[in-house]
């Protein structure tokens, strides 16, 4: 798919999530933040020490990552999305931080930054938007500083899932993704890219088939026979790597905190 499309289609797509996207992603993990508590815990540990450093989220979407880092942390904070819903929905869910804060409509292709500015990155359910993960991360290290923090967060694909299960059914559920990736794939690209890994960790929870119809399906016009079709035509093996049930499936969110090493 063209570039330029893609991004089209994602614009539409988070203008029209961004009605009930919190809503629908507290169902998804249970929690008032919308994100596991494992994951926000784990984001707060790895910028535990940057209070007044120089922060930027990639894919800042509603502020959901952004709100606790402000209130915990308290660095200079700046949120780049494509979506400008979804920068609203940020902007008034951080206006009580706003002298340290900076909400950026921006492609994150192309990023209106200098080199070397950024203390810390964070990108979190960003990544499988991209064109190319290793050109992404290329530009993550540009504007990041030497020995900055890189803390990334996504959904991925089951180290044993060798036939596509996973990313067969996301393009059944949406048109607006790239690509998924394993935690290894996405590990052996950040080494080749210069970034030390220091914490990889993989989230484990469940989500219904109904959740994954209203958090996608439904946006793009899926009837839900389809998704029942692909999940009846899984594996056995797919079946135990998904946790597969007639109701629901397992799915994984990896965390990956680095460090940008020097030259």
């Amino acid at each position: 798919m063209d570039s330029i499309v893609r991004k089209k289609i994602i614009q539409e797509y988070y203008s029209n999530r961004s009605k009930d996207y919190d809503l629908q992603k507290s169902r998804t993990w249970r929690t008032s933040q919308g994100f596991g508590i494992e994951v926000i815990n784990e984001l707060l540990d790895a910028l535990a020490s940057f209070e007044n450093k120089l922060v930027l989220e990639v894919g800042v979407g509603s502020g959901r990552n952004a709100v606790p880092l402000m209130e915990k942390i308290k660095p200079q904070f700046v949120g780049l999305d494509l979506s400008k819903e979804m920068l609203k929905l940020a902007r008034r869910k951080m206006s009580s931080f706003k002298q340290n804060l900076d909400l950026i409509l921006g492609d994150a292709e192309h990023l209106p930054f200098m080199n070397n500015a950024f203390d810390a990155i964070v990108c979190m359910s960003a990544m499988h938007y991209f064109e190319s993960q290793e050109e992404m991360l290329k530009k993550f290290s540009a504007v990041l500083k030497e020995n900055g923090t890189f803390f990334y967060g996504d959904l991925t694909i089951h180290e044993l899932d060798g036939q596509g299960f996973f990313e067969a059914l996301e393009r059944t559920l949406s048109k607006a993704h790239a690509r998924y990736y394993k935690p290894s794939e996405t590990a052996k690209l950040m080494w080749a890219n210069g970034f030390r890994i220091s914490r990889i960790k993989t989230v484990v929870y469940r989500k219904s088939y109904n959740l994954l119809m209203e958090d996608k399906g439904e946006y793009f016009d899926v009837a839900p026979e389809m998704l029942q079709e692909h999940i009846r035509r899984a594996t056995l093996n797919e079946r135990e790597q998904y946790g597969l049930t007639a109701t629901e499936l397992t799915l994984y969110y990896t965390i990956i905190a680095a460090i940008r090493a020097g030259a």
